[in-house]
């Protein structure tokens, strides 16, 4: 620990002690509002992060619920401010976030007459507080990330992705220390977050509520992304308000120049059989909404825009590595009936001089192992 981490720390303690634990209690007291006296499980650190901890949370507390369904509500505690600086006073600005201006709440679907919440969950919030910790970026309403297999570990769930929504039953509040909101997280499996990236995650999930109230992450269920009124809200959704993801990632992505006899040479832009499963889901709901759509992978990027000229469809290089793409209503109708994900060579009407050659994507599971390609 360096000198600058002891004055961080001795700093906190003295404000500890002279603020107390306001922005702790703060919390309690919202959460008071839903459970009344009910004593959470609380599971604190032993050793504090500011003290060379490996934990950035100072505590999470588990409530058990009855709504919905019998689940356990986990709420963490450290993302905020919980004790407040040496120069804060109590009268805080609203608009002034508490710490990372959120704390993160999960819930977890009770088995059957179980006393006690798993302690999974509490290893999984702490990781995703280093990665907040480490890195510095927060998250919000609408933001989804996946979790790089199961969410919990060494489990055969489905649920390997979430979405961020604002807790159902925790409003904001304003600590002395600034505002916070109690940000859900919620499991989803890839098959679902395909379907909230063409649309939001918002009005995916609310459309989802019904088969998972307050949106309770059960580890045995189901995939729910091919229910017909699942499916009919969402392709509703994405028709009306286009979608809010702006940018896929893809495993294969490069461009080369092929040369041909007395003709102009080709364009190839090579990609991975997941990036065009990806992009015929995401083009529609970007393109015809004036959104443009950004393809990343292998150090390059490839941006499609929509266009009313006639003439587009041109590759246009604007680095070394970046391309721009522009198509016309016609030509993305023709680009989506033509390439398939699966490994060949594709030309589509209308793209003079660009040949469109697909790789099949390789899965690995979450220690990174190949386990198959995908082709559709």
């Amino acid at each position: 620990m360096s000198s600058n981490d002891f004055q961080d720390t001795a700093a906190q303690d003295l404000a500890i002690a002279e603020h107390g634990t306001l922005g702790w209690d703060a919390m309690d007291q919202a959460l008071e509002k839903v459970y009344g006296k009910q004593q959470p499980a609380h599971f604190g650190t032993l050793i504090k992060f500011r003290m060379g901890g490996d934990d950035p949370l100072d505590g999470i507390s588990v409530y058990r619920s009855e709504q919905g369904q019998p689940h356990w509500h986990y709420v963490t505690y450290g993302f905020s401010d919980l004790y407040g600086d040496l120069d804060d006073s109590h009268d805080v600005a609203p608009d002034k976030p508490s710490g990372y201006g959120f704390e993160l709440t999960f819930r977890l679907a009770c088995k059957g007459d179980e006393q006690l919440p798993p302690n999974w969950p509490l290893h999984f919030l702490q990781n995703i507080a280093r990665y907040v910790f480490r890195t510095g970026n927060v998250f919000a309403p609408g933001h989804w990330m996946t979790a790089n297999g199961p969410i919990a570990a060494d489990s055969d769930t489905l649920l390997t992705e979430m979405g961020f929504v604002q807790d159902p039953e925790l409003p904001p509040i304003h600590t002395p220390f600034g505002d916070l909101m109690f940000l859900q997280l919620v499991g989803l499996t890839a098959d679902e977050l395909r379907e909230v990236r063409r649309w939001n995650v918002q009005g995916a999930l609310q459309a989802m509520e019904a088969h998972m109230p307050l949106w309770v992450a059960d580890l045995a269920r189901p995939s729910l992304h091919d229910l017909p009124d699942v499916q009919a809200a969402i392709n509703a959704g994405a028709a009306r308000d286009g979608s809010k993801t702006g940018v896929l990632y893809s495993d294969v992505l490069s461009f080369e120049s092929r040369k041909r006899l007395l003709r102009s040479p080709q364009s190839v832009v090579r990609l991975g059989s997941l990036a065009v499963r990806d992009l015929k889901a995401m083009l529609p709901a970007r393109l015809p909404h004036g959104r443009s759509l950004i393809l990343a992978g292998d150090g390059a990027t490839l941006e499609f825009v929509s266009s009313r000229d006639e003439q587009a469809g041109q590759l246009e290089t604007l680095g070394a590595y970046e391309f721009k793409l522009a198509l016309n209503d016609a030509q993305l109708q023709s680009w989506l009936q033509t390439l398939k994900a699966r490994e060949g060579e594709y030309t589509v009407p209308g793209l003079d001089g660009l040949v469109w050659q697909v790789r099949a994507s390789v899965i690995t599971d979450s220690d990174g192992r190949v386990t198959g390609k995908y082709e559709e």
